[in-house]
């Protein structure tokens, strides 16, 4: 008997409540598994052993591999993109967006550590892999976006100077945040919680100054 066809609660079922179960366990696998080995080596089946599923649930949720991975793009980013928005809101210095943005990259690697080493791995995968390349850039240009957005509406408020490009301005932030994320991947939550501190202390004041 096929698993879509048992009566069995598992995976591998039509749409419903134990389906959607099952794909976010296997969204939440595929996020640590790429996240601890990378592309390449994260089988299908590791996935699916982490996920406590069969390696044909995954195929029937997902199809690929590669669109597991850019299923765990769009959730991971996603997730990043809608807590940045909440914590830019209102104008912001270049030094107050930093914070602002490290702050919500602390609380979401508390919160979800494995969140950190995904987004530490994706950019080399997608180096590696061209056929992942297009899902991780539609995200990088979403949150780029994002960033674009609060640094032109920090701008309008004179607190950003107006020469400056919104786009540069947004990747050199994306590119700070970027390197807190690789060093989450393999640092103690506390540790990165003292580094955090410090870099404010020493490099984001004061708050007033772009």
């Amino acid at each position: 008997m096929s698993e879509v066809t048992t009566a069995r609660s598992g995976p591998g079922r039509p749409a419903g409540t134990d389906s959607v179960d099952t794909r976010q366990r296997v969204l939440d696998a595929a996020c640590r598994c790429f996240a601890q080995h990378g592309y390449g080596p994260a089988t299908n089946n590791l996935i699916a052993e982490m996920a406590g599923v069969t390696a044909g649930s995954l195929h029937y949720h997902f199809g690929s591999k590669s669109k597991l991975f850019e299923a765990v793009c769009d959730y991971v980013y996603g997730k990043i993109v809608a807590r940045s928005v909440e914590a830019l809101a209102g104008p912001h210095s270049v030094r107050g967006l930093l914070r602002a943005v490290l702050a919500e990259s602390m609380r979401i690697n508390h919160e979800s550590p494995e969140l950190a080493g995904f987004v530490a791995t994706a950019p080399i995968d997608a180096r590696r892999h061209t056929e992942l390349s297009e899902a991780f850039t539609k995200q990088a240009e979403a949150m780029t976006t994002t960033l674009s957005k609060a640094v032109s509406s920090g701008q309008r408020a004179g607190l950003i100077p107006q020469e400056l490009d919104p786009v540069a301005v947004a990747g050199m932030i994306s590119a700070i945040v970027d390197g807190f994320a690789h060093a989450a991947a393999n640092t103690d939550v506390a540790v990165m919680d003292s580094m955090n501190q410090l870099f404010g202390r020493l490099l984001l004041e004061p708050d007033g100054a772009p």
